[in-house]
Formats: structure tokens, C-alpha cells, sequence
């Protein structure tokens, strides 16, 4: 349960304390009381209110905790947890057994709102069933050709009306499912190289509307925008979370009323241009910003204690920082309170409380598996070669099978680690034989060559191009799959090519379908400037 506010100079105005200390996330409570987290509290004066996926394994577990977390809460406001679970690549609950949407890429090539709609709102009773009623979900950046690193399948396409229209469907269905939504990452990271995961990017302005997403998902109502890390020159200097003019229009020009949410200030790639953490938090609530994020309340991965308490003094630092610049007047009273009246409603709105209804996780999770059907159904492409398909094995030969491996870097990316389920599905129809890339392949039957990310960030054809057209010199049909990007796709000689968006159980399925023969493909690529 919330603890009296510690860890601050003698003096200070103990509402300022704990006004400042409700704006940085994640926040202070005791999500799961033990004696190392009393002992973190001992050590930095703070506590972490974090969800550690390697001690709570299980949306049974979770759900336990966030219900005895929300009784805690009780007196207080109500419970309010983040999480990152977008579809696709971003998916916080990614066990076994949970339910994966296919990302935005996929709706977008569906090309259909409703199923924008279905999706969100499949992934809101998800999470709410567990406990979580904030999603840091969705992106509402447009990609190009090639993708950026930081939002490639993320995003819903290049057509920003189209963007627009299906990011804020994703927020209707995210929000009756009584889930906070986010749109990110404001002003759109549309025409941007470098991920800001690992560079701080800066480009010259913006791509032609790439505010049309953000405004059509505020028109949705949506609860909150993240604003992101990058620089556009043609609106400041500074980074956009730390942006005056960037944060003005927002609330003047698109008239957004909701909460202000920083990107991950615990990237070193996002605070170290402002001079540091601190200074960062700083300036990014005196630009107007109201909460700043320095990681969702559910942690990925297993931190050693060591790492644990860093990262409990750093939130400590930014906290004492926040109230320092307050108490001596470089940031406004005023434009705290304000930033603490929008936070304490969306508590109200969204937080759980003990009497709160919740869905059933054993109803909520199947009802996602056949959303996540259904966008796959609609959203599988073949790019080329259509009528090449279904694939001929004849009787007595083999379907070869290359797996290339991942090369794309990316910070966070859950879907990496997807069970690679293609070849079972194949192997229950014809003899299938799985070859390591550039090794001798079978004479006898067709080879398809897939992957999830098989491209660097530097130029030439992805890896997965390079092993298909080795393949094709030696006389062989191949068909190319790609799992992720689908610039993994670009210059490439095979001569069935098919783009499945999500490396998740449902695509994976529609991919094999399609290529035994027992469905077809109904997905367009909603991507400019795409060439094969």
C-alpha cells in the first residue's frame, strides 16, 4: 500500500511531495510486499511499483496481485497500472498461453475498423482481467519504404487517414473495455531513420499528416498521448517531450485535454541529449508534459538486486529533482496542479478499485485467440505469385524448410521470441525437412524461406533475400515469407513472396493455409513506395 512520502530534504511542503511524486511512473506502491522490496525502500527512499514477469509468471498470478494491490490501494486513489501490449511485436503478456494479437501492420492491411475495433477492445479485456487498465498502446506513428527502425510493423500503414481512422477504432475498443488508450509517439515519428531507443533522432519536419492519426484518435477520446524523444527541427530545437511548442500544439491546436505522457526517460538515448535523467524529467513537465515515464509499471525481464536499486534511487533523484525546481520557482505551482488534477482523474476513470469489475481471464483470453483469428484471416498477403499457390510437393518428395535467423536490432520487442510454429503446421501435410541457412537443400520439392526480422539497418537486400536468391540460382521454386517487416521482402528473386505482419500462431497459420492450399490471402500491403 502507498507509504508516506520519504527520501526528500527537511522542509519540503509535504502536498508538493506527494504531488510530484504522482506524476513519475512507475509509481510508489507495493505491488508485491517482501523483504526485498522493504529493503529497496531502506536503501534509495523510494519503493518500486513494478511487476517483475520473472517473480509473477502467469496471468493467474498477476491477477492475484493487482487484486490485493487495488484492496491496498483502498483510501487512496484508485489503481492505476501501465503496460506496453500493442499486438505484434510490443506485448508485455507474452506467457505461453496468452492470447497474441497480430500488430498494427496487420489491421492495416485488413484494411477494415471494425476489426481495429475488435482488436483493442480483445487486448482492453485482457488486461483488465489481470488487473492492468492502462495501455501504453496505440502507435499512431505512419511508416515509409523502407520502415524506420522504431516503428515499422507497429504502425497501422503510410496513409495517414487510413492510420487515423484505425488507430482511433483501436482506441473505441481499447476504452470500452475500460482501459486507459495512448496514442504515441506524438508529434509522429514518420520520416525518422534512427531508432530513438539508441540515437536521438532528428529530422527537418514532419511527414505530410502526420498529425491526422493523433488528431483523429483524440477525437476518439482517447486517455492519454505519449510524446516522443525526437527533434523536428521545423517545430524546435529541443526534443519534442521537452518542447513548449510541441506540447502547445497539442493542447491548443489539436485541443487534446488528456494526460501527457513522456517517452521512457530510463533510455539513455532519450535523456542524455537534456543533460541527464533529472534534468530530462525536468524539463519535460515544464514543457507541459504530466507524467513522466520512466519504464510501464510491468517489467520484461529479471533485474539483479543491484540493477533493482539503481533504478529506485534514479526514480528517487528525478522525484527530489521535480520538487526542488518547484520549491524554487523554475517550474510553476500551478502547472503542477494541473498536470495533478488530469493525472488524479484518469485514476478515477480507469483506476481499479476493490469493488471494480473485472472480466474473467478464462473467457477474456479465448475471446482474444479468435480476434487475433480473425485479423489474421483478413490480413496475410501474397505479394507475388498467387497463382503459384497452392504449393505443388509432389507425391514421395519433400517441402524444404529455411529459418533464417533474426538480425534486426530492436530494444523492445517481445515478438522475437516467438515459438517458431510453421513447421509443424507444414509437417502435418507433406514430409517436411528443416535446412540451415546456406547449407545443401533437397532436390525434390519447393523451399520456402522465412524469418521475423531478417534485415540490418544498413543498406542491401535482408538476409533472408540473400539465402532466396541463392536458392533460385540453383533452379529451385522458392517461396519467401516474411514475418515482421516487410522490407525483409525488398529485391527479392523468389517467386512467390507473402507478407504475414506477426510471427504469432494465428498468422502463422493463415501463411500455412494459404500456402497447402486450404484458405487464401485477403490482405493488401499498406505501405508506400513498397518495391519487390
Amino acid at each position: 500500500m502507498p507509504r508516506p512520502f520519504s527520501g526528500l530534504p527537511v522542509g519540503v511542503d509535504p502536498v508538493l511531495a506527494a504531488d510530484i511524486d504522482l506524476l513519475v511512473r512507475p509509481g510508489r506502491m507495493f505491488l508485491r510486499p517482501d523483504d526485498r522490496v522493504q529493503s529497496l525502500h531502506e536503501q534509495a527512499g523510494s519503493e518500486p511499483g513494478r511487476i517483475s514477469k520473472a517473480i509473477v509468471a502467469g496471468p493467474a498470478r498477476l491477477s492475484q496481485v493487482t487484486r490485493t494491490a487495488s484492496e491496498n490501494s483502498a483510501g487512496s486513489l484508485p489503481l492505476l497500472l501501465s503496460v506496453n501490449q500493442e499486438g505484434g511485436r510490443l506485448n508485455a503478456l507474452d506467457w505461453p498461453g496468452v492470447a497474441q494479437l497480430p500488430g498494427n501492420l496487420a489491421i492495416g492491411a485488413a484494411e477494415d475498423e471494425d476489426l481495429a475495433e475488435l482488436a483493442g477492445a480483445a487486448i482492453g479485456e485482457q488486461l483488465r482481467a489481470v488487473g492492468l487498465t492502462w495501455n501504453l498502446a496505440p502507435v499512431c506513428d505512419t511508416t515509409g519504404w523502407p520502415a524506420a527502425a522504431a516503428v515499422g510493423a507497429r504502425s497501422f500503414g503510410s496513409d495517414p487517414e487510413r492510420v487515423g481512422l484505425l488507430a482511433a477504432a483501436f482506441v473505441r475498443g481499447v476504452q470500452r473495455a475500460g482501459v486507459a488508450a495512448t496514442a504515441k509517439h506524438f508529434p509522429g515519428l514518420g520520416g525518422v531513420v534512427g531508432d530513438p531507443h539508441h540515437v536521438a533522432p532528428v529530422v527537418d519536419q514532419l511527414d505530410p499528416g502526420a498529425l491526422l492519426p493523433f488528431r483523429a484518435a483524440i477525437g476518439a477520446q482517447v486517455a492519454c498521448v505519449m510524446v516522443g524523444s525526437h527533434t523536428v527541427l521545423a517545430l524546435d530545437n529541443k526534443p519534442a517531450l521537452a518542447s513548449p511548442r510541441v506540447l502547445g500544439l497539442l493542447r491548443d491546436e489539436l485541443g487534446f485535454g488528456g494526460v501527457v505522457v513522456s517517452e521512457n526517460l530510463s533510455i539513455r538515448a532519450v535523456h542524455e541529449p537534456l543533460g541527464g535523467l533529472a534534468q530530462a524529467a525536468v524539463a519535460a513537465v515544464a514543457a507541459g508534459v504530466d507524467i513522466v515515464m520512466l519504464d510501464s509499471e510491468v517489467s520484461r525481464g529479471h533485474s539483479s538486486p543491484a540493477a533493482q536499486t539503481a533504478a529506485v534511487r534514479r526514480r528517487a533523484e528525478v522525484v527530489q529533482a521535480l520538487t526542488a525546481v518547484v520549491e524554487h520557482g523554475v517550474i510553476d505551482r500551478r502547472r503542477i496542479g494541473e498536470a495533478v488534477d488530469r493525472v488524479q482523474t484518469l485514476h478515477r476513470r480507469y483506476g481499479l478499485t476493490p469493488g471494480s469489475v473485472r472480466p474473467d481471464w478464462p473467457t477474456a483470453n479465448p475471446v482474444a485467440w479468435r480476434a487475433a483469428e480473425r485479423v489474421a484471416d483478413r490480413s496475410v498477403a501474397v505479394v507475388r505469385g498467387d497463382r503459384l499457390l497452392p504449393l505443388d510437393v509432389p507425391s514421395g518428395k519433400v517441402l524444404a524448410l529455411v529459418r533464417v535467423p533474426d538480425e534486426g536490432q530492436r530494444r523492445a520487442d517481445s515478438a522475437r521470441y516467438t515459438p517458431d510454429y510453421l513447421p509443424a503446421l507444414l509437417a502435418a501435410h507433406h514430409r517436411v525437412v528443416q535446412v540451415p541457412v546456406g547449407a545443401p537443400v533437397p532436390t525434390a520439392g519447393p523451399v520456402v524461406v522465412y524469418g521475423y526480422d531478417t534485415r540490418t539497418r544498413t543498406a542491401g537486400p535482408s538476409r533472408a533475400v540473400q539465402e532466396a536468391a541463392r536458392l533460385v540460382e540453383c533452379g529451385r521454386m522458392v517461396v519467401q515469407v516474411a514475418f515482421g517487416d516487410v522490407d525483409d521482402l525488398a529485391g527479392s528473386p523468389a517467386p512467390v513472396l507473402v507478407a504475414a505482419f506477426s510471427p504469432h500462431w494465428a498468422s502463422v497459420a493463415v501463411v500455412a493455409r494459404i500456402l497447402l492450399g486450404d484458405g487464401r490471402a485477403h490482405g493488401v500491403v499498406p505501405v508506400f513506395g513498397a518495391s519487390w
